[in-house]
């Protein structure tokens, strides 16, 4: 572990903490008779099955049905082989590893192109097909006789059954340090974005489609594990474990336990697994009384066991907070300061992803240093786009200098916003072309189009509520995520460079906060800003990647002068550093002070263009926006 490096450090904490807490917690239960070992040995099993429903729905907000069909097919799988091939435990493991994740990649390119309840749907589909083949492909899997002679695990001298309680609890203790390490970086970070609003997530340079895909493969991964797991611990497969009732008790488990904190999942396990046996009579009516759980767990702990300790601690920090007295304003100031020297670390370093520095900007702004005009960045030939019968972009060109500030107005439904979704690849391009810092821009993804270095925000805002202040910085900044294999494997390992990288990451989003006048509301919900200061957090994270291209949609609208002015000059300072900005506008004033040229759309068409004085005295912009 490096030295400085405060989000490895809490997560291992909270990583020993739970689990020493967890231990003596259970173990006088267990020597005192009042808790059982198969408890506690199942406990671990599903902790494994919880923690992959959390890392899918807690971070990506994917609730999936279908994870009990995964555990299914790792848990049969050992015992097909034992009984066919009378393969090892590790091999029956590893067959339905692959298995499950040939499935999952499969299933995943399908399930995941839906959204909300048409995902869930989808993956119970999954699920109870699993389950109608191991009922009724007798020959395989033993129908409704299940199978057993399921191999046991040896550890020297121990006995199978102490040997396999400790497989299966290192098993579970590594796969939550992974979850930790994953769920608290810029993963994570992507996944929460995803989570809170996809296309704001794209733009951001997140892959979405990649990121989702191999998340749920991860999570299939874990649920094979797991039912490996309990198939040799059992001894023995049947049907009735993976029916629709075992799933009911995985979920509750979720919910109960606080979904999103992967820790929660131990606290929520082994009280769903010890209720059995306080519940004495209730269980004759089983999938009644889970029904009634779930409702009260839904009303009284909507964010679950883990979630109300979490609100407590908070709560108390911020009690802590108010009685201890204030830094004197020195200490404030050198802290300060050395946040701004760590931004400046991050911007030398180039922390931002490739084709994103400034650097290639400001080259083509010296290109034009000879007098001649600089070279476009951004060129819109013959673009048009139509929705039904509505001609939103007609055939509209146009291109945009480098280092320069060009805004774009027009009344309401003139097609600014279409404009902008169009070259940052929200919207396909249909007709005409678009060419971007030396690519061709149509038919590109969101997030290839970010990665080239095109940001933009919103008319609307769209922040990630599941996020900071400071970590929807940090997303930008940090592009994300790819999506690859390869970025999941590198973070869920805490790998030095990933953690120097988070870092560095910090402190630039620290510093661009700062930069807007943030930086002591880093910490906070964004749901506790203003509207304004809103917006500008949406522009602090669109620039903390150094990008070269920015787009910004409305941003001044509902800021007060005090924003207004603080924009002006962010803006302002970007130009002089080599940033080329296209902006939309409704106030006028703003437009004229700040904009080097500017663009007029009525109906969809480009009827004008000029500097601020030209484009005031043109008859055809009195006549259609600013009133003759």
């Amino acid at each position: 572990m490096t030295a400085g490096s405060p989000s490895l450090l809490i997560r291992n904490r909270t990583w020993l903490i739970a689990l020493a807490a967890y231990a003596a917690t259970v173990v006088p239960l267990m020597t005192s008779g009042l808790l059982y070992a198969d408890v506690v040995v199942t406990s671990g099993i599903f902790f494994i099955l919880v923690m992959a429903m959390d890392l899918l729905f807690g971070c990506a907000g994917l609730l999936s049905f279908g994870h009990i069909g995964f555990f299914a097919i790792g848990a049969y799988a050992p015992a097909v082989l034992a009984k066919f091939f009378a393969a090892s435990l590790l091999s029956g493991t590893l067959a339905g590893l692959v298995v499950n994740l040939a499935l999952a990649l499969t299933l995943g390119r399908v399930f995941l192109r839906l959204s909300g309840s048409y995902f869930m749907l989808g993956t119970l589909a999954f699920g109870i097909m699993v389950h109608a083949v191991i009922r009724t492909w007798y020959p395989v899997t033993g129908g409704d006789a299940g199978l057993g002679d399921i191999p046991r695990v040896v550890l020297g001298s121990l006995s199978p059954q102490v040997s396999l309680a400790i497989v299966i609890w290192v098993s579970a203790a590594l796969l939550f340090w992974f979850s930790l390490n994953l769920s608290a970086s810029r993963v994570g970070r992507a996944l929460r974005a995803i989570r809170g609003d996809a296309v704001s997530a794209a733009c951001c340079g997140v892959d979405v489609p990649r990121l989702r895909i191999n998340l749920f493969a991860l999570s299939a991964c874990y649920a094979s594990i797991s039912g490996s797991l309990f198939a040799a611990y059992n001894g023995a497969v049947h049907p009735d474990s993976f029916a629709l009732s075992a799933l009911l008790d995985v979920l509750l488990m979720l919910f109960f336990g606080g979904e999103g904190t992967i820790w929660g999942a131990l606290i929520g396990v082994t009280l769903l697994r010890v209720l059995p046996d306080l519940s004495g009579p209730l269980q004759a009516g089983k999938i009644l009384f889970s029904g009634v759980l779930f409702a009260v767990i839904i009303f009284l702990f909507p964010m679950g066991v883990a979630g109300a300790l979490k609100d407590g601690m908070r709560r108390l920090g911020r009690a802590r907070d108010e009685v201890r007295p204030h830094e004197p304003a020195a200490t404030a100031g050198e802290g300060a300061s050395g946040q701004r020297a760590a931004g400046d670390e991050v911007f030398g370093q180039g922390v931002a992803s490739e084709g994103m520095a400034r650097a290639g900007t400001r080259r083509l702004r010296a290109a034009g240093a000879s007098g001649e005009p600089p070279p476009a960045v951004i060129e819109v030939e013959a673009l048009g786009q139509s929705f039904g019968g509505l001609r939103a972009v007609d055939a509209v060109s146009f291109s945009v200098e480098a280092g320069t500030i060009r805004s774009l107005i027009g009344p309401n439904g003139a097609g600014k916003s279409t404009m902008l979704n169009l070259l940052s690849g929200v919207q396909s391009v249909r007709e005409g072309r678009v060419s971007g810092l030396g690519h061709r821009l149509e038919g590109l993804s969101p997030d290839r189009i970010a990665r080239l270095g095109v940001r933009r925000t919103f008319q609307h805002e769209r922040l990630f509520a599941h996020l900071t202040v400071i970590e929807n910085v940090m997303v930008g900044c940090e592009s994300g995520s790819d999506g690859s294999v390869r970025d999941l494997v590198r973070c869920g390992l805490a790998l030095p460079s990933t953690r120097s990288e988070a870092q560095r990451a910090r402190a630039a989003s620290l510093a661009w906060l700062e930069r807007i006048g943030l930086a002591d509301r880093a910490d906070d919900a964004v749901s506790a800003l203003p509207h304004g200061l809103r917006k500008l957090v949406e522009v602090a994270r669109a620039v903390a990647a150094l990008p070269q291209v920015l787009l910004l949609d409305e941003t001044a609208a509902g800021l007060n002068a005090t924003e207004k002015a603080r924009l002006k000059v962010l803006l302002r300072s970007l130009r002089d550093e080599g940033v080329t900005t296209l902006l939309i506008e409704h106030d006028m004033a703003f437009v004229m002070d700040i904009s080097d040229r500017i663009l007029v759309l009525d109906f969809g068409r480009l009827i004008a263009e000029g500097t601020p004085d030209a484009v005031r005295r043109d008859p055809a912009v009195l006549a259609a926006y600013l009133g003759a």
